[in-house]
Order: structure tokens, then C-alpha cells, then sequence
């Protein structure tokens, strides 16, 4: 049997089609080359290196107790504020007529200590009012600014020299704040005081809160 030599229209069919067929193809590989990619970039397991991870997007952590969150190698935190927080909490019983030794609250490194004590300011023996003073000492080596404030009451703010105290008195329950600044570095503590069995033989002081301090 005689095999016909196809025609031009045949022949530039079979080319159009070859040709169809190789760009799907191409489009097939890419596509499950790319699967997955967000606006084409691929991602890395938390843990590559960062010049494995470079122009690629980080995966969050998948155990632990960072589980969900971005591993800090891969964040730029230069240029942030430095810092740390710490949180009081305690509940001393007042001795009938007498000052407590002072309880320290917090300690700054390179600005001071705040400290508390309680005391009974009923003079009746048997029926003690606690009340409660709060003292921040400059321990810094030099002068810093100090604001405080008692509840919503108007605020105290003013230079405090070194070695020197600010203190305050709390007779009742109230809310407190401290702010504390010397060449850029700030202490804050937000606190609770209050009473607990007043005119009683068995009253105290609790005195709870947090403190951050940031450089």
C-alpha cells in the first residue's frame, strides 16, 4: 500500500498540535514546581539557615512551647526598645502599733530599689488599720526623674538627687503608679494596695502589681 505524503494543511495541523501539547506539558512542570509558592516564593522550615531562608518565606514553629510563632533568627530587632517585666505579690500581717521591716518590690540595676512596709496607725491595742508606705531609693550614681501617682489623684513628678527617697503613704486601698527615667532608661510599676480585716486584731496589708523596665 502507497503511503500518501500529507498535505501542508495536514502537516501544519500535526506541528500546531506538537507544539500545544509541549506548552501544556511545560505549564504542568512549572505548576508543580511552584505548588504551593505564595506570589512565587517558596517556603522554609523554621530552623534553615538564614541564607537558605533568604527571599523565602519562614514557616512558624511546629512543637513546643513556641509552637505557631516565628523563630527570633529570622526578625531584625535592632532599633527596639530592650527590656523586662516582673511581677509582686504579698500579704503581710500588720503587728498591732508597729512598723514591718520594708519588703523589697522590685530592683532596678543602674536606677534603684522600691520597697514596701506595713504598718498599724490605730494607736487602740486590739483594733488594727493597716496602711501601707512605699519607698523608691536613687541607687543610680546620679540624679533622675521621678513621677508617682496615688489612685486619681493629681500626680507628684520631680527631680529625685542621688542616695535620695521619694516615699508615699497609702492609708486605705488604692491603686498606685511609679515612673522612674534617667538618660533614656525607664522604670514603670503599676500597683494595688489594700487593706484587709481594718479595726480588727488580725488585720494586713496585700499589696500586688507589675513592673517593666525598659532601656
Amino acid at each position: 500500500m502507497k503511503i500518501r505524503r500529507p498535505s501542508p494543511a495536514m502537516a501544519v495541523a500535526f506541528l500546531a498540535l506538537v507544539l500545544a501539547l509541549s506548552g501544556t506539558a511545560f505549564a504542568a512542570v512549572n505548576y508543580a514546581r511552584n505548588a504551593g509558592a505564595v506570589d512565587g516564593k517558596s517556603a522554609v522550615g523554621s530552623g534553615a539557615s538564614n541564607k537558605r531562608a533568604a527571599g523565602k518565606l519562614v514557616t512558624t514553629r511546629a512543637h513546643g512551647a513556641l509552637k505557631g510563632k516565628i523563630a527570633k533568627q529570622y526578625l531584625d530587632l535592632s532599633g527596639l526598645g530592650r527590656g523586662s517585666n516582673s511581677t509582686f505579690g504579698r500579704g503581710l500581717a500588720v503587728q498591732d502599733n508597729q512598723t514591718l521591716a520594708p519588703d523589697t518590690i522590685g530592683v532596678v540595676p543602674g536606677l534603684g530599689t522600691l520597697t514596701a512596709s506595713c504598718f498599724d496607725q490605730n494607736n487602740t491595742p486590739g483594733r488594727e488599720d493597716p496602711a501601707t508606705r512605699l519607698v523608691f531609693t536613687n541607687q543610680s550614681g546620679a540624679g533622675v526623674n521621678v513621677a508617682r501617682t496615688v489612685g486619681s489623684g493629681a500626680p507628684f513628678v520631680a527631680a529625685l538627687p542621688n542616695a535620695a527617697q521619694t516615699d508615699w503613704t497609702i492609708t486605705g486601698s488604692n491603686t498606685f503608679e511609679l515612673h522612674i527615667e534617667r538618660f533614656g532608661a525607664n522604670y514603670f510599676v503599676k500597683g494595688v494596695v489594700r487593706q484587709e480585716g481594718r479595726n480588727t486584731a488580725d488585720a494586713s496589708c496585700l499589696f500586688y502589681g507589675f513592673s517593666i523596665a525598659m532601656t
